[in-house]
């Protein structure tokens, strides 16, 4: 997957000052999220650490970036504009209107205005990255801990070497924390597809013969091995508990999660029934990006919501944005099992991700277009 490369942007006074406070955040949300010496007791909201990370990166776009009105952009801004306005017709028509999670969504909307330097992208990877191993002063696993730390993982990517080497060195610590802070088969299944398609792509993409031969042969030697030695525990692992006499039992195979989208969708309305659409006494949300956005919001939110995603991946699809789609696809893919998404029981750092890398897809989009049209003249 193509890098995001910035020349010296590790080592100004600007990287220091900006990669530290993101890493801080990051920080400080994580160890919120995971309720370390029960924190979440002492905290009513931890939307105000949101703000404060959005008005960190407005302040260096106000500084380091311009405003653009693109065609492109005032087509997506429209779009994202349906959108957010659906929210918030939502939230009044729902009685459940929230003032702090209504600035945010006004904060998002401001970044997504700005062309986005790609030196921004890399201080707010490095600090994610940086602020993984907070993720292991948990005592016990969890889900959304496993899914925080295989996104941070999939956008570290943009900034490693395209080498075999550098990702060994890179896959081997954080597929070991992977394995100590969560025991969830999404994010282990996603992280091991995610690690999968980068070495397929730096080993099958324009290189030579014998290294595709070798690579192949490798791939195809660690699946016999796995097939003959770890088969049964795998099977057991991700399929095999939730079986009955009849088949798979949807509602044990997704951790309960069924029962409550199947109530969801049958309570389904057009403008959704608000924060609590759900007697949630077994599972503290709705574990699906797609059904809280229908419970809480309603059809009509849910569908610009999925148009405004097939839009941002549908630009994503160049050969020189490859890691970002990757990121989208393993966003989408885990949110359809775990809750990432913005106000409730997120961790900060892959949702921020989310929206700069819809912003910065923006750009290099908006980049391509100078460049072609500089090209013909125009």
């Amino acid at each position: 997957m193509t890098n995001i490369t910035v020349d010296r942007a590790y080592f100004t006074y600007e990287a220091i000052v900006f990669t530290t406070v993101f890493t801080l955040l990051f920080m400080v949300t994580n160890i919120f999220m995971i309720d370390y010496r029960n924190l979440q007791s002492m905290i009513a909201s931890q939307d105000a650490f949101m703000i404060l990370m959005l008005a960190a990166i407005l302040i260096f776009l106000y500084k380091n970036a311009r405003i653009s009105l693109s065609p492109l952009r005032k087509m997506f801004l429209t779009l994202w504009g349906l959108y957010i306005g659906s929210l918030f017709l939502s939230m009044i028509i729902a009685g459940h209107f929230v003032w702090t999670e209504a600035l945010i969504l006004l904060m998002v909307t401001a970044i997504l205005f700005y062309r986005i330097p790609g030196r921004l992208v890399v201080y707010l990877v490095i600090g994610a990255l940086l602020s993984l191993p907070s993720l292991l002063l948990i005592d016990h696993t969890l889900n959304e801990s496993g899914a925080t730390l295989v996104l941070v993982f999939t956008a570290g990517l943009l900034l490693m070497p395209r080498t075999n080497r550098a990702m060994i060195f890179y896959m081997l610590p954080t597929f070991l924390v992977l394995n100590i802070i969560t025991t969830g088969r999404t994010a282990i299944f996603t992280y091991l597809a995610i690690a999968f398609l980068q070495l397929a792509w730096i080993n099958l993409y324009r290189t030579t013969e014998t290294q595709r031969k070798w690579f192949l042969g490798g791939l195809g030697g660690l699946a016999v091995s796995i097939l003959l030695f770890f088969a049964r525990p795998l099977y057991r692992f991700f399929i095999g508990n939730n079986m009955d006499g009849g088949g798979i039992d949807l509602n044990d195979f997704t951790s309960g999660r069924y029962e409550l989208w199947a109530t969801v969708w049958h309570n389904r309305q057009w403008f959704g029934e608000g924060h609590q659409y759900f007697n949630f006494t077994e599972l503290i949300h709705a574990h699906n990006i797609f059904f809280d956005t229908l419970g809480r919001y309603g059809i009509i939110p849910l569908i610009l919501f999925i148009l405004v995603l097939g839009v941002v991946f549908l630009l994503s699809m160049t050969k020189y944005t490859l890691g970002i789609l990757l990121y989208f696809g393993a966003y989408i893919f885990i949110g359809l099992f775990e809750y990432n998404y913005l106000f409730m029981f997120v961790y900060f750092s892959p949702i921020v991700l989310l929206f700069i890398f819809m912003a910065y897809i923006l750009t290099f989009r908006e980049d391509m277009i100078d460049v072609d049209a500089a090209k013909s003249g125009k």
